[in-house]
């Protein structure tokens, strides 16, 4: 039986803006950590398990149902309710930063909780996005880990209870902007460049482009690096300087990208295509043309959309 308190964190994004750590914590049933110092605001998600916040005399019972926002310069210990494994992550946005990311309204708003500590529910988008980045972190290049932490942020204001700022640009000129910069580029473009260069704040470019396009940016700029692959992968002999070329940061990651939008790997996608094909046998019955049908050009061969 544990008697002691272990934890093991793994860090999953880091940028100036925003810190997201992953932590699994075990220990025996009410087994208290050592009080610690919080110096700065932070968002505490549970993923599996139950622990308490304590805070001087209060004391709080966080689950996957809820967002612990921790005011910076706070004093508490967290107690085991049970020895059962917990896993939360950590999310540590600097609030002078994060402004760039989520815009003017958004970061005086952050600043506000940094002030007092509080328990908000964790509906079920925030729930999904951390999830997304606690299991898919180390099969996602970096524009998807950086989309993936934008989504979370936003879920985390939605939490809070916090309104995101309106910009007056109109959307289908700002898509369209978006998706220039986009087909431009020879590689993938982070999130943060592309807002940059439009002026806007990467939380409200990815929301407007997800609910335009119904997909992600990150998502769109892997579409494009795909179908591009499809028309060079029967004239490419080697496959993992195909997807360096393409941005994916290997061939395992290219590979799996690629069957999961597709259905096929691609060798076997390369493969197919240079198969030799049979000659048809004819029946000599009917092994003759009509003076009065015209010839068939090539048949026609069909893709499928995904």
């Amino acid at each position: 039986m544990l008697q002691t308190y272990h934890e093991t964190r793994r860090r999953f994004f880091d940028h100036p803006a925003v810190r997201v750590e992953g932590a699994a914590a075990r220990a025996a049933r009410n087994c208290r950590t050592p009080e610690a110092l919080t110096p700065e605001l932070q968002i505490v998600l549970t993923l599996r398990g139950a622990f308490v916040y304590e805070l001087g005399s209060s004391q709080s019972l966080l689950t996957a149902n809820h967002a612990l926002f921790i005011a910076a310069g706070d004093v508490s210990r967290d107690r085991f309710v049970d020895d059962q494994p917990l896993d939360y992550m950590l999310v540590t946005p600097r609030v002078d930063a994060v402004r760039a990311m989520v815009g003017d309204a958004v970061a005086a708003e952050l600043g506000k909780l940094a002030r007092a500590t509080q328990v908000a529910g964790a509906p079920a988008r925030l729930q999904r996005a951390a999830s997304a980045l606690w299991n898919l972190y180390s099969r996602w290049d970096e524009c998807e880990v950086e989309h993936l932490v934008v989504e979370l942020l936003m879920c985390i204001v939605d939490a809070a209870g916090i309104e995101a700022l309106t910009h007056k640009t109109q959307a289908t000129r700002l898509i369209g902007a978006t998706k220039e910069l986009i087909g431009s580029a020879r590689e993938p473009r982070s999130l943060t460049a592309i807002a940059a260069q439009l002026d806007v704040s990467p939380a409200y470019l990815t929301d407007l482009f997800r609910r335009h396009e119904g997909l992600s940016i990150a998502r769109y700029q892997r579409r494009l690096r795909l179908s591009r692959a499809l028309v060079e992968l029967p004239d490419t002999e080697d496959i993992a300087a195909l997807a360096l070329e393409l941005g994916f940061s290997s061939h395992a990651h290219f590979s799996t990208a690629f069957r999961a939008t597709y259905g096929v790997t691609p060798s076997a996608y390369r493969k197919n295509l240079k198969a030799p094909v049979a000659p048809r046998r004819q029946n000599a019955l009917h092994a003759y043309l009509d003076s009065a049908v015209p010839a068939r050009g090539p048949e026609l061969s069909f893709r499928i959309r995904r």
